[in-house]
Formats: structure tokens, C-alpha cells, sequence
């Protein structure tokens, strides 16, 4: 089975046969959960992710049309990928974001300083306390105990602030995100 094309396996799968379905199964599920997990960092959501996909491949073989299945499962793996974000089950944490952002060469850098207008605008749009509080946690990199001691708030305040900050910020990069993701995924 190792040695059969993809177009063969496509067809033994059209044809209900499980051994084919494994086949596909072993030669690309690693590299799918790999791919998804590099974006979701969340090793639950990306099983259930591929475990669906595959799910899906079986009970549906009949009535797909595969023409690449390469392009099929990666393609059906961004947009289940772009479904679990979407849904707020997962969200990316700003340290992903900006991993993402920096691997893109500088043909990019029009898409990259894009992306860090648009944070940087969602930043200045929180409230001025809550900003202020954001900023010096990720910016000037305080902890959240120095920031309570400079700013003569209590701990519980500063994380409640860097809290709601980092919710607003990045429900707000969502449709940005999702771009990144796209071009992540063709690249």
C-alpha cells in the first residue's frame, strides 16, 4: 500500500474498501495534525479535529470528488482548522500570532505591517486603563505584580484588565487571522 499513488487509494476508498482508507489514513494523518497544530497549539482540538476530517473522508467517500487528495485533505483540514477558531473554542494566543506573522519572508512585509496596524489600532482602541495595563505587561514585558505596584491597583485588577484585553484584541484580529492562516496553510 505504501508504494500505491494517491489516485489509487482515492479509488479503493470510493470503492468502500477499509484497507485504502487506512492506507490514507497512515500517510497523511500525522502530517494534517502537524499542520493544524501548528496553528491551534491545542493537542485536544487538533485529535478531534483529524479524527473528524477522517471520520467525515469515510462516511462521505461515495459522494466526494477527489481530484488531488493531497489538496483535498489539507484543504479540508484548514477550513476545519478555521471552523474551531471561528467557534471560540480555541483561540490563538498573541505569542502564535506573532510566531506566524514573523515566518513570512519580506515579499510579505506589506501583509505583516497590515497585520501589526491593525493590532496596534485595536490597542489604542481599548479603554486608556485597561490599554495602559496591556501595554506595560506586553510591551515594556512587566509582570503583573510590578504593574500592580506602579499603577497602586490590586493583582486581581491588573489580570481581570489583561484579561479583557487580550479578549477584545484578539476577537477583534479574528478576520485577520484567518487570512494569515489561508496563506500559512498555500505556502
Amino acid at each position: 500500500m505504501q508504494h500505491m499513488s494517491d489516485e489509487d487509494l482515492v479509488e479503493g476508498l470510493h470503492a468502500g474498501i477499509i484497507i485504502f482508507f487506512e492506507a490514507i489514513y497512515k500517510r497523511y494523518a500525522s502530517k494534517l495534525y502537524a499542520a493544524v497544530y501548528n496553528i491551534l497549539r491545542n493537542k485536544e482540538a487538533c485529535e478531534d479535529l483529524i479524527q473528524e476530517l477522517f471520520t467525515e473522508l469515510w462516511f462521505k467517500r461515495s459522494h466526494l470528488v477527489i481530484s488531488k487528495l493531497n489538496a483535498y485533505l489539507y484543504t479540508s483540514a484548514r477550513n476545519k482548522a478555521l471552523m474551531v477558531l471561528r467557534s471560540g473554542k480555541v483561540i490563538l494566543d498573541l505569542e502564535v500570532i506573532s510566531m506566524l506573522v514573523s515566518d513570512y519572508s519580506s515579499d510579505d512585509l506589506v501583509m505583516e505591517n497590515e497585520i501589526k496596524e491593525c493590532l496596534e489600532r485595536e490597542i489604542s482602541a481599548l479603554p486608556p486603563k485597561c490599554r495602559e495595563i496591556f501595554v506595560l505587561s506586553r510591551q515594556e514585558q512587566m509582570s503583573h505584580k510590578e504593574i500592580s505596584s506602579k499603577l497602586n491597583i490590586s493583582l486581581k485588577t491588573v489580570e481581570n484588565q489583561i484579561s479583557t484585553a487580550l479578549k477584545r484584541v484578539k476577537a477583534s484580529m479574528i478576520d485577520f487571522l484567518i487570512l494569515l492562516l489561508v496563506l500559512f496553510f498555500l505556502s
